[in-house]
């Protein structure tokens, strides 16, 4: 996501200076003069830091991409700066009670890695899903493990050894890290992609003592849409502003509609390719970062 929201402001800005959060921000700040400080996630970048960047005149502004999983973290550090942009709805109020100027921002995907390509045959599969294995996507894994088993299925992310039908899926388990361009090619090879949303209530890996629902989509249903492939996503409130279900992805709200409409797509070919299609001509259209950061820069210095 760094790297995607560099290329887009590369071609957006005069002048572009990337920085880390173990830098001296204030310092560079106060030697370059920047427009604005733009941070992205934000939880390791110090608090005092970005005090210290708006008592010199310096605009700042934070976009939060992984709410509602952090927001112990990051209701902390969001005050500190004058503009807030969150791409997840639920967290919207919590954060006009802090008193922040909030702006809601959904994300996007970069096609420049994202994007219809051939790949060879060991990225291949009937069926496809990228990400760690968080509680709720192993109870979905395991509920449907006897229909997966039957096909030629990809799981690639940390932690799946939690699965109970670990074995009946080992030979298709890949646990480890992959990059965005890998994660791209196993999303071209496959037939079907299944998109996993992580549950807001996870007590072993979020940091969400306030319980904040997710109501809005992850960056994995842009980038699926973006590779021209086939996805099945559950549903998040605000996936019906981006994407028309049914015809430019597909749905669904249980392991057993899930284990159906695989059954139903993988003998489908047509009618794969022409949602896939559509989801792809509209991600192209509306979805990118280009766009998201258009909107940003609008906002912070409107014409």
């Amino acid at each position: 996501m760094d790297q995607a929201v560099t290329d887009a402001l590369r071609g957006m800005v005069s002048e572009l200076i990337i920085a880390s959060p173990s830098d001296n921000l204030i310092d560079l700040a106060s030697r370059r003069r920047p427009d604005l400080v733009l941070v992205l996630h934000g939880t390791q970048v110090p608090v005092h830091q970005i005090k210290g960047i708006r008592s010199i005149g310096v605009k700042t502004a934070i976009w939060l991409v992984d709410e509602p999983y952090v927001t112990d973290v990051t209701t902390v550090i969001a005050p500190q700066y004058e503009w807030l942009f969150t791409h997840e709805l639920a967290a919207i109020p919590i954060y006009r009670q802090l008193g922040c100027q909030v702006h809601y921002l959904p994300l996007a995907v970069n096609p420049a890695v994202y994007k219809p390509k051939y790949v060879p045959a060991h990225y291949q599969s009937d069926i496809c899903f990228i990400g760690n294995a968080f509680h709720n996507r192993v109870r979905l894994i395991d509920r449907i493990a006897p229909a997966l088993a039957q096909r030629d299925t990809r799981i690639i992310g940390l932690f799946w050894k939690r699965l109970k039908r670990y074995k009946s899926l080992s030979k298709g388990i890949r646990i480890s890290w992959i990059s965005s361009e890998e994660a791209a090619s196993y999303y071209n090879g496959a037939k079907i992609v299944i998109n996993i949303h992580r549950s807001h209530d996870d007590k072993v890996h979020n940091k969400n003592s306030r319980n904040l629902p997710g109501l809005s989509i992850n960056p994995r249903t842009y980038e699926i849409a973006a590779a021209g492939a086939f996805q099945l996503t559950d549903v998040r409130q605000d996936l019906s502003d981006f994407y028309v279900p049914g015809t430019e992805l597909e749905t669904y709200s249980s392991p057993n509609e899930l284990a159906d409409k695989i059954a139903y797509y993988l003998q489908d070919e047509q009618k794969r390719n022409q949602i896939a299609l559509r989801g792809f001509i509209k991600t192209l259209e509306q979805h990118t970062y280009e766009k998201r950061l258009s909107q940003l820069l609008q906002i912070v210095f409107p014409s």
